[in-house]
């Protein structure tokens, strides 16, 4: 079974709460890249969207990662998956069904596979950086950058 590392990031500036839990440190990651992407104006894993979606004839549901909006008011669902869930049918499911929803209410999905430079390119900012070490804050981590420059 493949596990997650969860945890919080506090100092954030763009999401609509102060600090997020993320659910793995791919999340974790991506919560970084949203944070300094100019583009985006803020974003939210407190969205309360629920996708229904089946797997095998079971009727399920799930609730996207994150819900973005952008300089220019649109919005974007994004769904992040780490390699060891990319296989499964319930992924595949949940992303056609992502899709349809997005669609349907004039909005874009987007699956993340991973979040090295997903949305706007490599961030350099937190590429050397982040990759397997603990911080718990936007702080920490711009400390971490600093200190390595």
């Amino acid at each position: 079974m493949v596990q997650s590392k969860r945890g919080k990031l506090s100092g954030l500036k763009k999401a609509t709460h102060e600090t997020e839990v993320y659910d793995s440190l791919l999340e974790r990651d991506y919560m970084l890249e949203l944070e300094n992407n100019p583009a985006i104006i803020s974003w939210t894993k407190d969205h309360g969207i629920k996708i229904p979606y089946s797997v095998v004839g079971i009727r399920r549901s799930y609730w996207p990662d994150f819900l973005i909006t952008f300089q220019d008011g649109s919005q974007e669902l994004h769904e992040t998956k780490g390699a060891g869930f990319l296989s499964w049918l319930s992924t595949y499911r949940k992303r056609l069904a992502g899709d349809r929803w997005a669609k349907n209410h004039k909005m874009k999905y987007r699956f993340i596979e991973n979040s090295r430079g997903a949305l706007f390119g490599t961030n350099m900012a937190i590429e050397k950086v982040v990759r397997g070490k603990e911080f718990s804050s936007v702080d920490d981590l711009m400390d971490e950058r600093n200190h390595n420059k």
